[in-house]
Order: C-alpha cells, then structure tokens, then sequence
C-alpha cells in the first residue's frame, strides 16, 4: 500500500492500514510520495496479494493512471486497489481500469477494504466479484461516453466574449455615517 508519487497525505492510507491488519491482513505500507517502479518492485520482493494505492490531491489520480499502465506494461495480475478523497468510481472506471487488465477496484472508505480484499483474494469469490465490477464499470463508462457535454463548460474566447458588465454610470454609492479620521487607540 502506497500514497503514489507527488501526495504526502495519508490519513486515509493509515485508516486502511489499520483496518485490514485488525482483520488478519499483513499491510505492508510503503509511505508517501512513492515513485511507481517502487511500488512494483516491493511487490514482487513481498509476493503482495494486491497493490493498493491512495491519493488525495487532484494530480494523484494521473500517477495512478501511470502505476496501473507501468503494472500492465511490466506483466502483473494483481488486483489494484484505489482510494482517497479525490478518487471516483468515475476515474477508475475511465481512466485506470482501461490501462490495466488485472482487476482494478475503487474502494470508497476504509471500511469496504476488507471485503474487497477478500473477495479478490478467495479463490471461489475472485471471478463473480471480478465479473460484477466488470459490469458495473461497463456501466459507468457507457453513461460517461453518452454524457451531454454541452454544460461542462465554454472555452476561454466565449467566457471573455459573454463576461459580466456593470454599467456603473447610473450608481450613487451611499455616502457614509462617518467621514473622516479615526482615532483607533481611543477604541
């Protein structure tokens, strides 16, 4: 378990980390700021049964999309496990589960991580749990793909040309109570 490259934070991580040794899982937690190839060799050093990694700022969930395709790029099938504060179930469907053809699961809180983990470790519950996510992340990247677009913004030009004006020709400001110099150390 690692918070990828780039995010220092790992709060979240911890809490997983907790939760899955109270529950008889040996979590072998690798830091902060973890380059990829690290991750991937502490795997194979430690025989990992599964990859987590967390992340919570915005530029996390890029290096994740890089562990995932560096995973698939060097051969591994470990299950891949996704949380923090910015992951989705959106991104990881779109944008991780794609690059990586082992199973790729986003874990919403620290609580689920025990149930995932066990169901991608059993060997009578690997495959249907594997085939429900398949689904569901079918799912979510068919609505994502047909998702009206047309409110996600404007570009820069039209944002300028449709910009806010005051006509302030027209406003008399109200004058104030007080007009002059105030003495402050008398307050």
């Amino acid at each position: 378990m690692a918070t990828v490259k780039g995010d220092v934070h790992d709060i979240g991580k911890n809490i997983v980390g907790v939760v899955m040794q109270c529950n008889n899982f040996e979590v072998i937690d690798l830091g902060v700021m973890v380059p990829a190839q690290k991750i991937l060799d502490r795997a194979v050093e430690e025989n990992a049964d599964a990859i987590g990694l967390s992340g919570l700022i915005t530029p996390s969930l890029d290096e994740m999309v890089h562990v995932a395709s560096e995973l698939e790029r060097q051969g591994f099938n470990l299950p891949l496990l996704i949380g923090g504060a910015t992951t989705s179930k959106v991104h990881t469907a779109v944008k991780i589960d794609p690059a990586y053809n082992a199973p790729v699961v986003h874990v919403l809180d620290a609580s689920r991580s025990v149930g995932v983990v066990s169901a991608l470790t059993s060997e009578k519950k690997i495959i249907p749990f594997r085939e429900e996510v398949s689904r569901e992340y079918d799912a979510v990247r068919a609505r994502y793909e047909g998702a009206d677009n047309s409110n996600r913004g404007v570009t820069i030009e039209e944002a300028r040309t449709n910009k806010f004006t005051i006509d302030w020709s027209d406003v008399l400001p109200p004058r104030p109570n007080l007009i002059g110099t105030c003495d402050f150390e008398s307050y």
